[in-house]
């Protein structure tokens, strides 16, 4: 039996927890959650006290929380995480012992877990002898390069084919190959272009920005994401960074084809249609061009005619277009019905954003739907939204508060309004969605069963 046991993706915090606990504490690595929390707790052991974060969403503990208190009712449960202003919703609905800082020190982590140690003993869920470090025995061994085989991908043998006298046989091998034909079948079409309505008009979303650096591709994703709740596959996120575009690597995705082959197929729906890369929360994808000397190939002119054909196709069409307002930006900005415009709490980011309004005015290309995103925003900047508005020269619609959950989210390649709902950002880019599509509620069973649709089979 091992004391103490850790679950977070914070190699930082292992390493230090480590340190600090030595042989009496078990680390499952967070990454282990992309299995399930039953999957976590099999390697946990019979823990007495669990240290749940940092780096884990709420989803995802409130998961560990059952699984660990159901099968250890007497394990003391602790929430490592920072002390942030949705910590009381966690409180309200979680069951833990005690919250701890990733950013105590050494002294206060120890005390914390020596209270709490000494409170399961004196309450009868704990004996003293249970938090003694314990010996590395054969048993010992051998468990742990058990648990380690676990998570080596087992060898796929191939089957045998058994003779059969008969018809029998035949029949039965029959059956499975239809079984087999109607699961293709059946996966193939999630991915089926929905007819679109002619009552209905497509919108087209610029997302703009005045230099790189700003979130502006994450917003352009999770946009997407969002509106997808309300037009299942039907939105096609174009990745029009020609530079460095990298849509496709946030999301894990791996494209046959970029936006060099779609606005050479512009004309025939039907090739343009296999240029698209889909994605597993409902939505399509043009990759951006693979590397920057193919920029010449997509003209500003390529550009604008591929946005409207793609307008003809999907109810909403978002453009991540190239920081600044280069020709191809302003092409994009012309073909579409909204423009959304990201800054971060920067002045020179802010000032580059107002001599964009001004200049969109100057040449009478004032998006007829503009939304502005103040990114990053915190305490710690110096400048208030109304600092911001004041610079701008115009309000800002969505404050998108700076959240580790954004980083964790893009290093697991999934969408940030699916992966962590009860974020502070998360909920701001979904407010930024309702803007666009006023109906985008998305049922949490269906956020559930896109998430597992990015979990190994």
């Amino acid at each position: 039996m091992t004391p103490f046991l850790l679950v977070s993706r914070s190699p930082e915090y292992e390493l230090r927890m480590r340190e600090l606990l030595g042989a009496r504490l078990r680390v499952v690595p967070g990454e282990f959650m992309l299995l399930g929390s039953e999957s976590v707790v099999l390697r946990a052991g019979d823990p007495r006290i669990a240290l749940l974060g940092p780096v884990l969403n709420f989803d995802e503990t409130r998961s560990l929380v059952r699984e660990l208190t159901e099968r250890h009712p007497d394990v003391g449960v602790v929430l490592v995480r920072e002390q942030r202003s949705e910590l009381e919703d966690w409180v309200d609905e979680l069951s833990f012992h005690a919250v701890l800082s990733p950013e105590a020190s050494d002294a206060t982590t120890l005390e914390l877990i020596e209270r709490l140690s000494g409170w399961l003993v004196d309450n009868g869920h704990a004996a003293v002898e249970d938090f003694e470090a314990p010996p590395l025995i054969d048993d010992e061994l051998e468990r742990l390069l058990a648990e380690a085989a676990l998570v080596v991908a087992p060898e796929i043998e191939a089957p045998e084919i058994a003779e059969a006298d008969g018809p029998d046989g035949l029949v039965q091998l029959t059956a499975a190959t239809e079984a087999e034909t109607d699961a293709a079948a059946s996966a193939t079409s999630d991915w089926d272009f929905p007819p679109l309505d002619s009552n209905v008009p497509s919108e087209a979303i610029a997302v703009v920005a005045p230099k790189g650096g700003q979130g502006k591709t994450t917003v352009s994703i999770n946009l997407a994401t969002g509106l997808a709740d309300v037009a299942l596959n039907s939105v096609v996120l174009v990745d029009a960074d020609l530079q460095f575009g990298d849509i496709t690597a946030a999301l894990g995705l791996e494209p046959q084809r970029t936006i060099v082959d779609a606005v050479a197929a512009a004309d025939d729906e039907l090739v343009l249609k296999t240029t698209l890369t889909h994605h597993p929360d409902g939505f399509f994808v043009v990759a951006s061009a693979p590397s920057p000397e193919f920029v010449e190939q997509v003209t500003p002119r390529a550009l604008a005619r591929l946005i409207a054909q793609l307008r003809g196709m999907f109810r909403y069409v978002v453009v991540d277009t190239t920081p600044g307002l280069g020709e191809h930006t302003l092409v994009a900005i012309e073909q579409v019905t909204d423009a959304v415009f990201v800054m971060n709490m920067g002045v020179p980011s802010l000032r580059a954003v107002r001599k964009e309004f001004e200049l969109l005015e100057q040449v009478g290309l004032t998006p007829a739907n503009r939304h502005t995103v103040l990114n990053f925003s915190d305490r710690q900047s110096g400048l208030n939204a109304r600092d911001v508005e004041r610079i701008i020269g115009t309000p800002i619609d969505v404050e998108v508060p700076r959240s580790s959950a954004v980083v964790l989210a893009a290093n697991r390649g999934v969408p940030l309004v699916h992966d962590d709902v009860r974020d502070p950002a998360a909920k701001a880019l979904r407010a930024l969605v309702l803007r666009i599509a006023p109906d985008a509620h998305p049922t949490r069973s269906r956020i559930h069963r896109r998430r597992r649709n990015h979990e190994p089979q």
